[in-house]
């Protein structure tokens, strides 16, 4: 820096001394010897003012050199209080500072989605917020900049969770005379009775007995596969859906055994189930 500074100076002044050059013509030939001297003696005085203003300036960046380096002297003392008296180190704030980026990037990339794919990674998105949930607590938390991350991240979280909600399941309650098949057909949910089936199992937790429901229970009515979730369509079986979700057919018993509650036979499932996919 000081030698940019100092090649700047340079070049203001022979730039000053060409306009003067410029400005003024002399005849050297003609010129007395003492006429010469004097203008000599000008030139020079005016080159040993440059010189001295060049020393000034490069004076003046030692002294902001050395104020800088005392900061940065008084900055490393400063955090290295904060380590001793957190038990951390400059790799795990580092790290701290790399995974609130991350984390960033992930609710950006959510809240970017449709409401349905933001409601199929709703676990997903539970999970960012337990993760940052857990950042909060960290001492690291209370900085500024990394205070400021967190609010960001914690906006786009429950942006991303508003805008997912028109794809939540609706819900259906139970009148006095209702079964499965009849909800099913109403116009309003799926007006196709054959997919009681999908709410029977989208409701395993309150329908132990399709046959047996009860006035004022509250079904989900599911527009979408939710997350972890499988919609049996017509003519798969286990093993054909196990190598969608799974990657492999030969993990198809790990599906069985999820849904062992809404699948009697493995050999035998229907259009409409709703499946769980355990990861």
């Amino acid at each position: 820096m000081k030698r940019i500074l100092t090649i700047a100076v340079l070049l203001v002044s022979i730039l000053a001394f060409s306009n003067v050059f410029a400005q003024y013509s002399y005849n050297y030939e003609e010129m007395e010897q003492e006429e010469y001297n004097a203008l000599l003696a000008e030139w020079q005085q005016k080159l040993q003012q440059a010189e001295s203003n060049i020393n000034d300036e490069n004076a003046k960046i030692d002294a902001l050199k050395s104020e800088l380096d005392q900061t940065q002297s008084e900055i490393d003392a400063t955090w290295e209080e904060i380590f001793q008296a957190t038990g951390t180190t400059r790799a795990d704030y580092d790290k701290y500072v790399s995974d609130l980026s991350a984390m960033k990037n992930q609710a950006q990339g959510i809240l970017s989605m449709s409401p349905e794919e933001i409601y199929r990674r709703s676990d997903e998105l539970d999970q960012l917020q337990a993760q940052l949930d857990e950042m909060k607590q960290n001492p690291f938390g209370v900085m500024s900049d990394n205070a400021a991350q967190i609010t960001a991240i914690q906006n786009l979280i429950t942006n991303a969770k508003e805008k997912g909600k028109p794809a939540v399941p609706p819900t259906y309650t139970v009148m006095r005379g209702d079964y499965l098949w009849k909800i099913a057909s109403k116009e309003d949910i799926y007006n196709d009775a054959y997919a009681w089936m999908r709410i029977y199992t989208a409701n395993r937790d309150q329908i132990k007995n399709p046959d047996l429901i009860y006035p004022n229970q509250v079904f989900n009515i599911p527009r979408e596969a939710g997350p972890n979730e499988y919609w049996v369509q017509k003519g798969e079986f286990l093993s054909k859906i196990a190598s969608s979700v799974y990657g492999s057919p030969f993990k198809w018993q790990q599906l069985y055994d999820a849904n062992k509650d809404v699948i009697a036979d493995p050999n035998m499932i229907y259009p409409y189930q709703v499946l769980k996919v355990v990861r």
